[in-house]
């Protein structure tokens, strides 16, 4: 008795399971891309965050829901966040143009289609790709900037040492 009351008190305890490892993906998108917080039929308090379009796809903004609590300001004050599971899949709404009524206005339709979060996490963070790029961050900038001061450098020089040499 003694011997199972010293594994206990270790932690050695059978009854114990080991805990799964639950792995989640955590997106990162702008305030603008979170709509106003509403109740569903279940009585709890979703939000509803904008997935920006794509201009290589030519793809429309998209929609999905998550859980109020789950959406949370980051420390800057300026951006979002929330964590989904890695192995989760989550419906993507987004509206497609179904026709024209009687009177010339567009008839709209939602499609929903369901993606697993990984792809989900490419399709919010697709800004972050988009400006890498385009080679647009500073230092690029900066970089091309004295590339292109150098080689007029050169020139410059180079007509230069070619005047003197015509006019000996």
């Amino acid at each position: 008795m003694d011997k199972e009351l010293l594994d206990i008190l270790q932690g050695k305890d059978e009854t114990t399971e080991p805990k799964k490892e639950f792995k989640e993906i955590t997106l990162k998108f702008g305030k603008g891309c979170v709509g106003d917080e509403f109740q569903g039929k279940d009585g709890n308090s979703y939000r509803q965050i904008m997935i920006p379009p794509n201009e290589e796809v030519k793809q429309p903004w998209q929609t999905f829901v998550v859980k109020a609590n789950q959406v949370h300001e980051n420390q800057y004050g300026k951006g979002m966040w929330c964590k989904l599971p890695a192995d989760g899949s989550t419906t993507v709404t987004k509206s497609v143009a179904k026709g024209v009524d009687e009177q010339g206005k567009t008839i709209w339709e939602n499609e929903k289609t369901k993606i697993p979060n990984k792809e989900l996490k490419a399709m919010v963070e697709s800004y972050k790709s988009k400006e890498k790029s385009q080679g647009d961050s500073l230092l690029d900038k900066i970089e091309k900037k004295a590339h292109q001061a150098s080689e007029q450098n050169k020139s410059i020089e180079h007509s230069q040492n070619k005047n003197r040499n015509t006019t000996r």
